[in-house]
């Protein structure tokens, strides 16, 4: 097993697991470290580390870093899923969005959902969503938001285990 503590440096590697109580994997939840996230060890020594994750550099205890196995590959797909196939009473992590920028109404979407507060690495609580799945109540960052399911397909989330 390849934890970060082991895993060579500067070498793209997925979370497969995290251990630990829960107050440190929400503390890791919210820094972006989710199961199939993309993580690189830049540099390690015997105290801490530098991970970077979603293109941010973040410090760690090797306490931590040990906690947290890796894959080289994916896995499974079931935790990585588009906003719009999050059911009502999950929580889910944003990973990006994906949307053709070089289109104008892409752009202009991309902006608005971020604009919006739909950002790496927050959290959304998927509400409801109407009979017919089009819209979708969500909570985002202390209010409640209300996208249509052809602008929440372009937000990839990663599912988050019950806390």
């Amino acid at each position: 097993m390849i934890t970060l503590t082991t895993c060579p440096l500067k070498q793209t590697y997925f979370v497969s697991e995290i251990e630990g109580d829960l107050d440190s994997r929400q503390h890791l939840q919210n820094l972006g470290l989710v199961k199939n996230a993309r993580v690189a060890v830049m540099n390690r020594d015997k105290n801490n580390g530098v991970i970077l994750i979603h293109n941010s550099r973040v410090a760690l205890d090797n306490q931590l870093l040990a906690r947290i196995s890796l894959a080289k590959e994916l896995i499974g797909h079931e935790h990585l899923a588009k906003l719009s196939a999050v059911k009502p009473g999950q929580k889910a992590l944003v990973l990006g969005i994906a949307v053709d920028e070089t289109a104008p109404v892409g752009a202009a979407l991309k902006r608005r959902l971020l604009d919006m507060g739909v950002t790496r690495g927050t959290r959304i609580f998927v509400r409801k969503v109407a009979p017919l799945g089009d819209p979708m109540e969500l909570h985002v960052r202390g209010y409640e938001l209300t996208l249509r399911r052809n602008e929440a397909e372009k937000v990839e989330m990663s599912v988050l285990e019950d806390d």
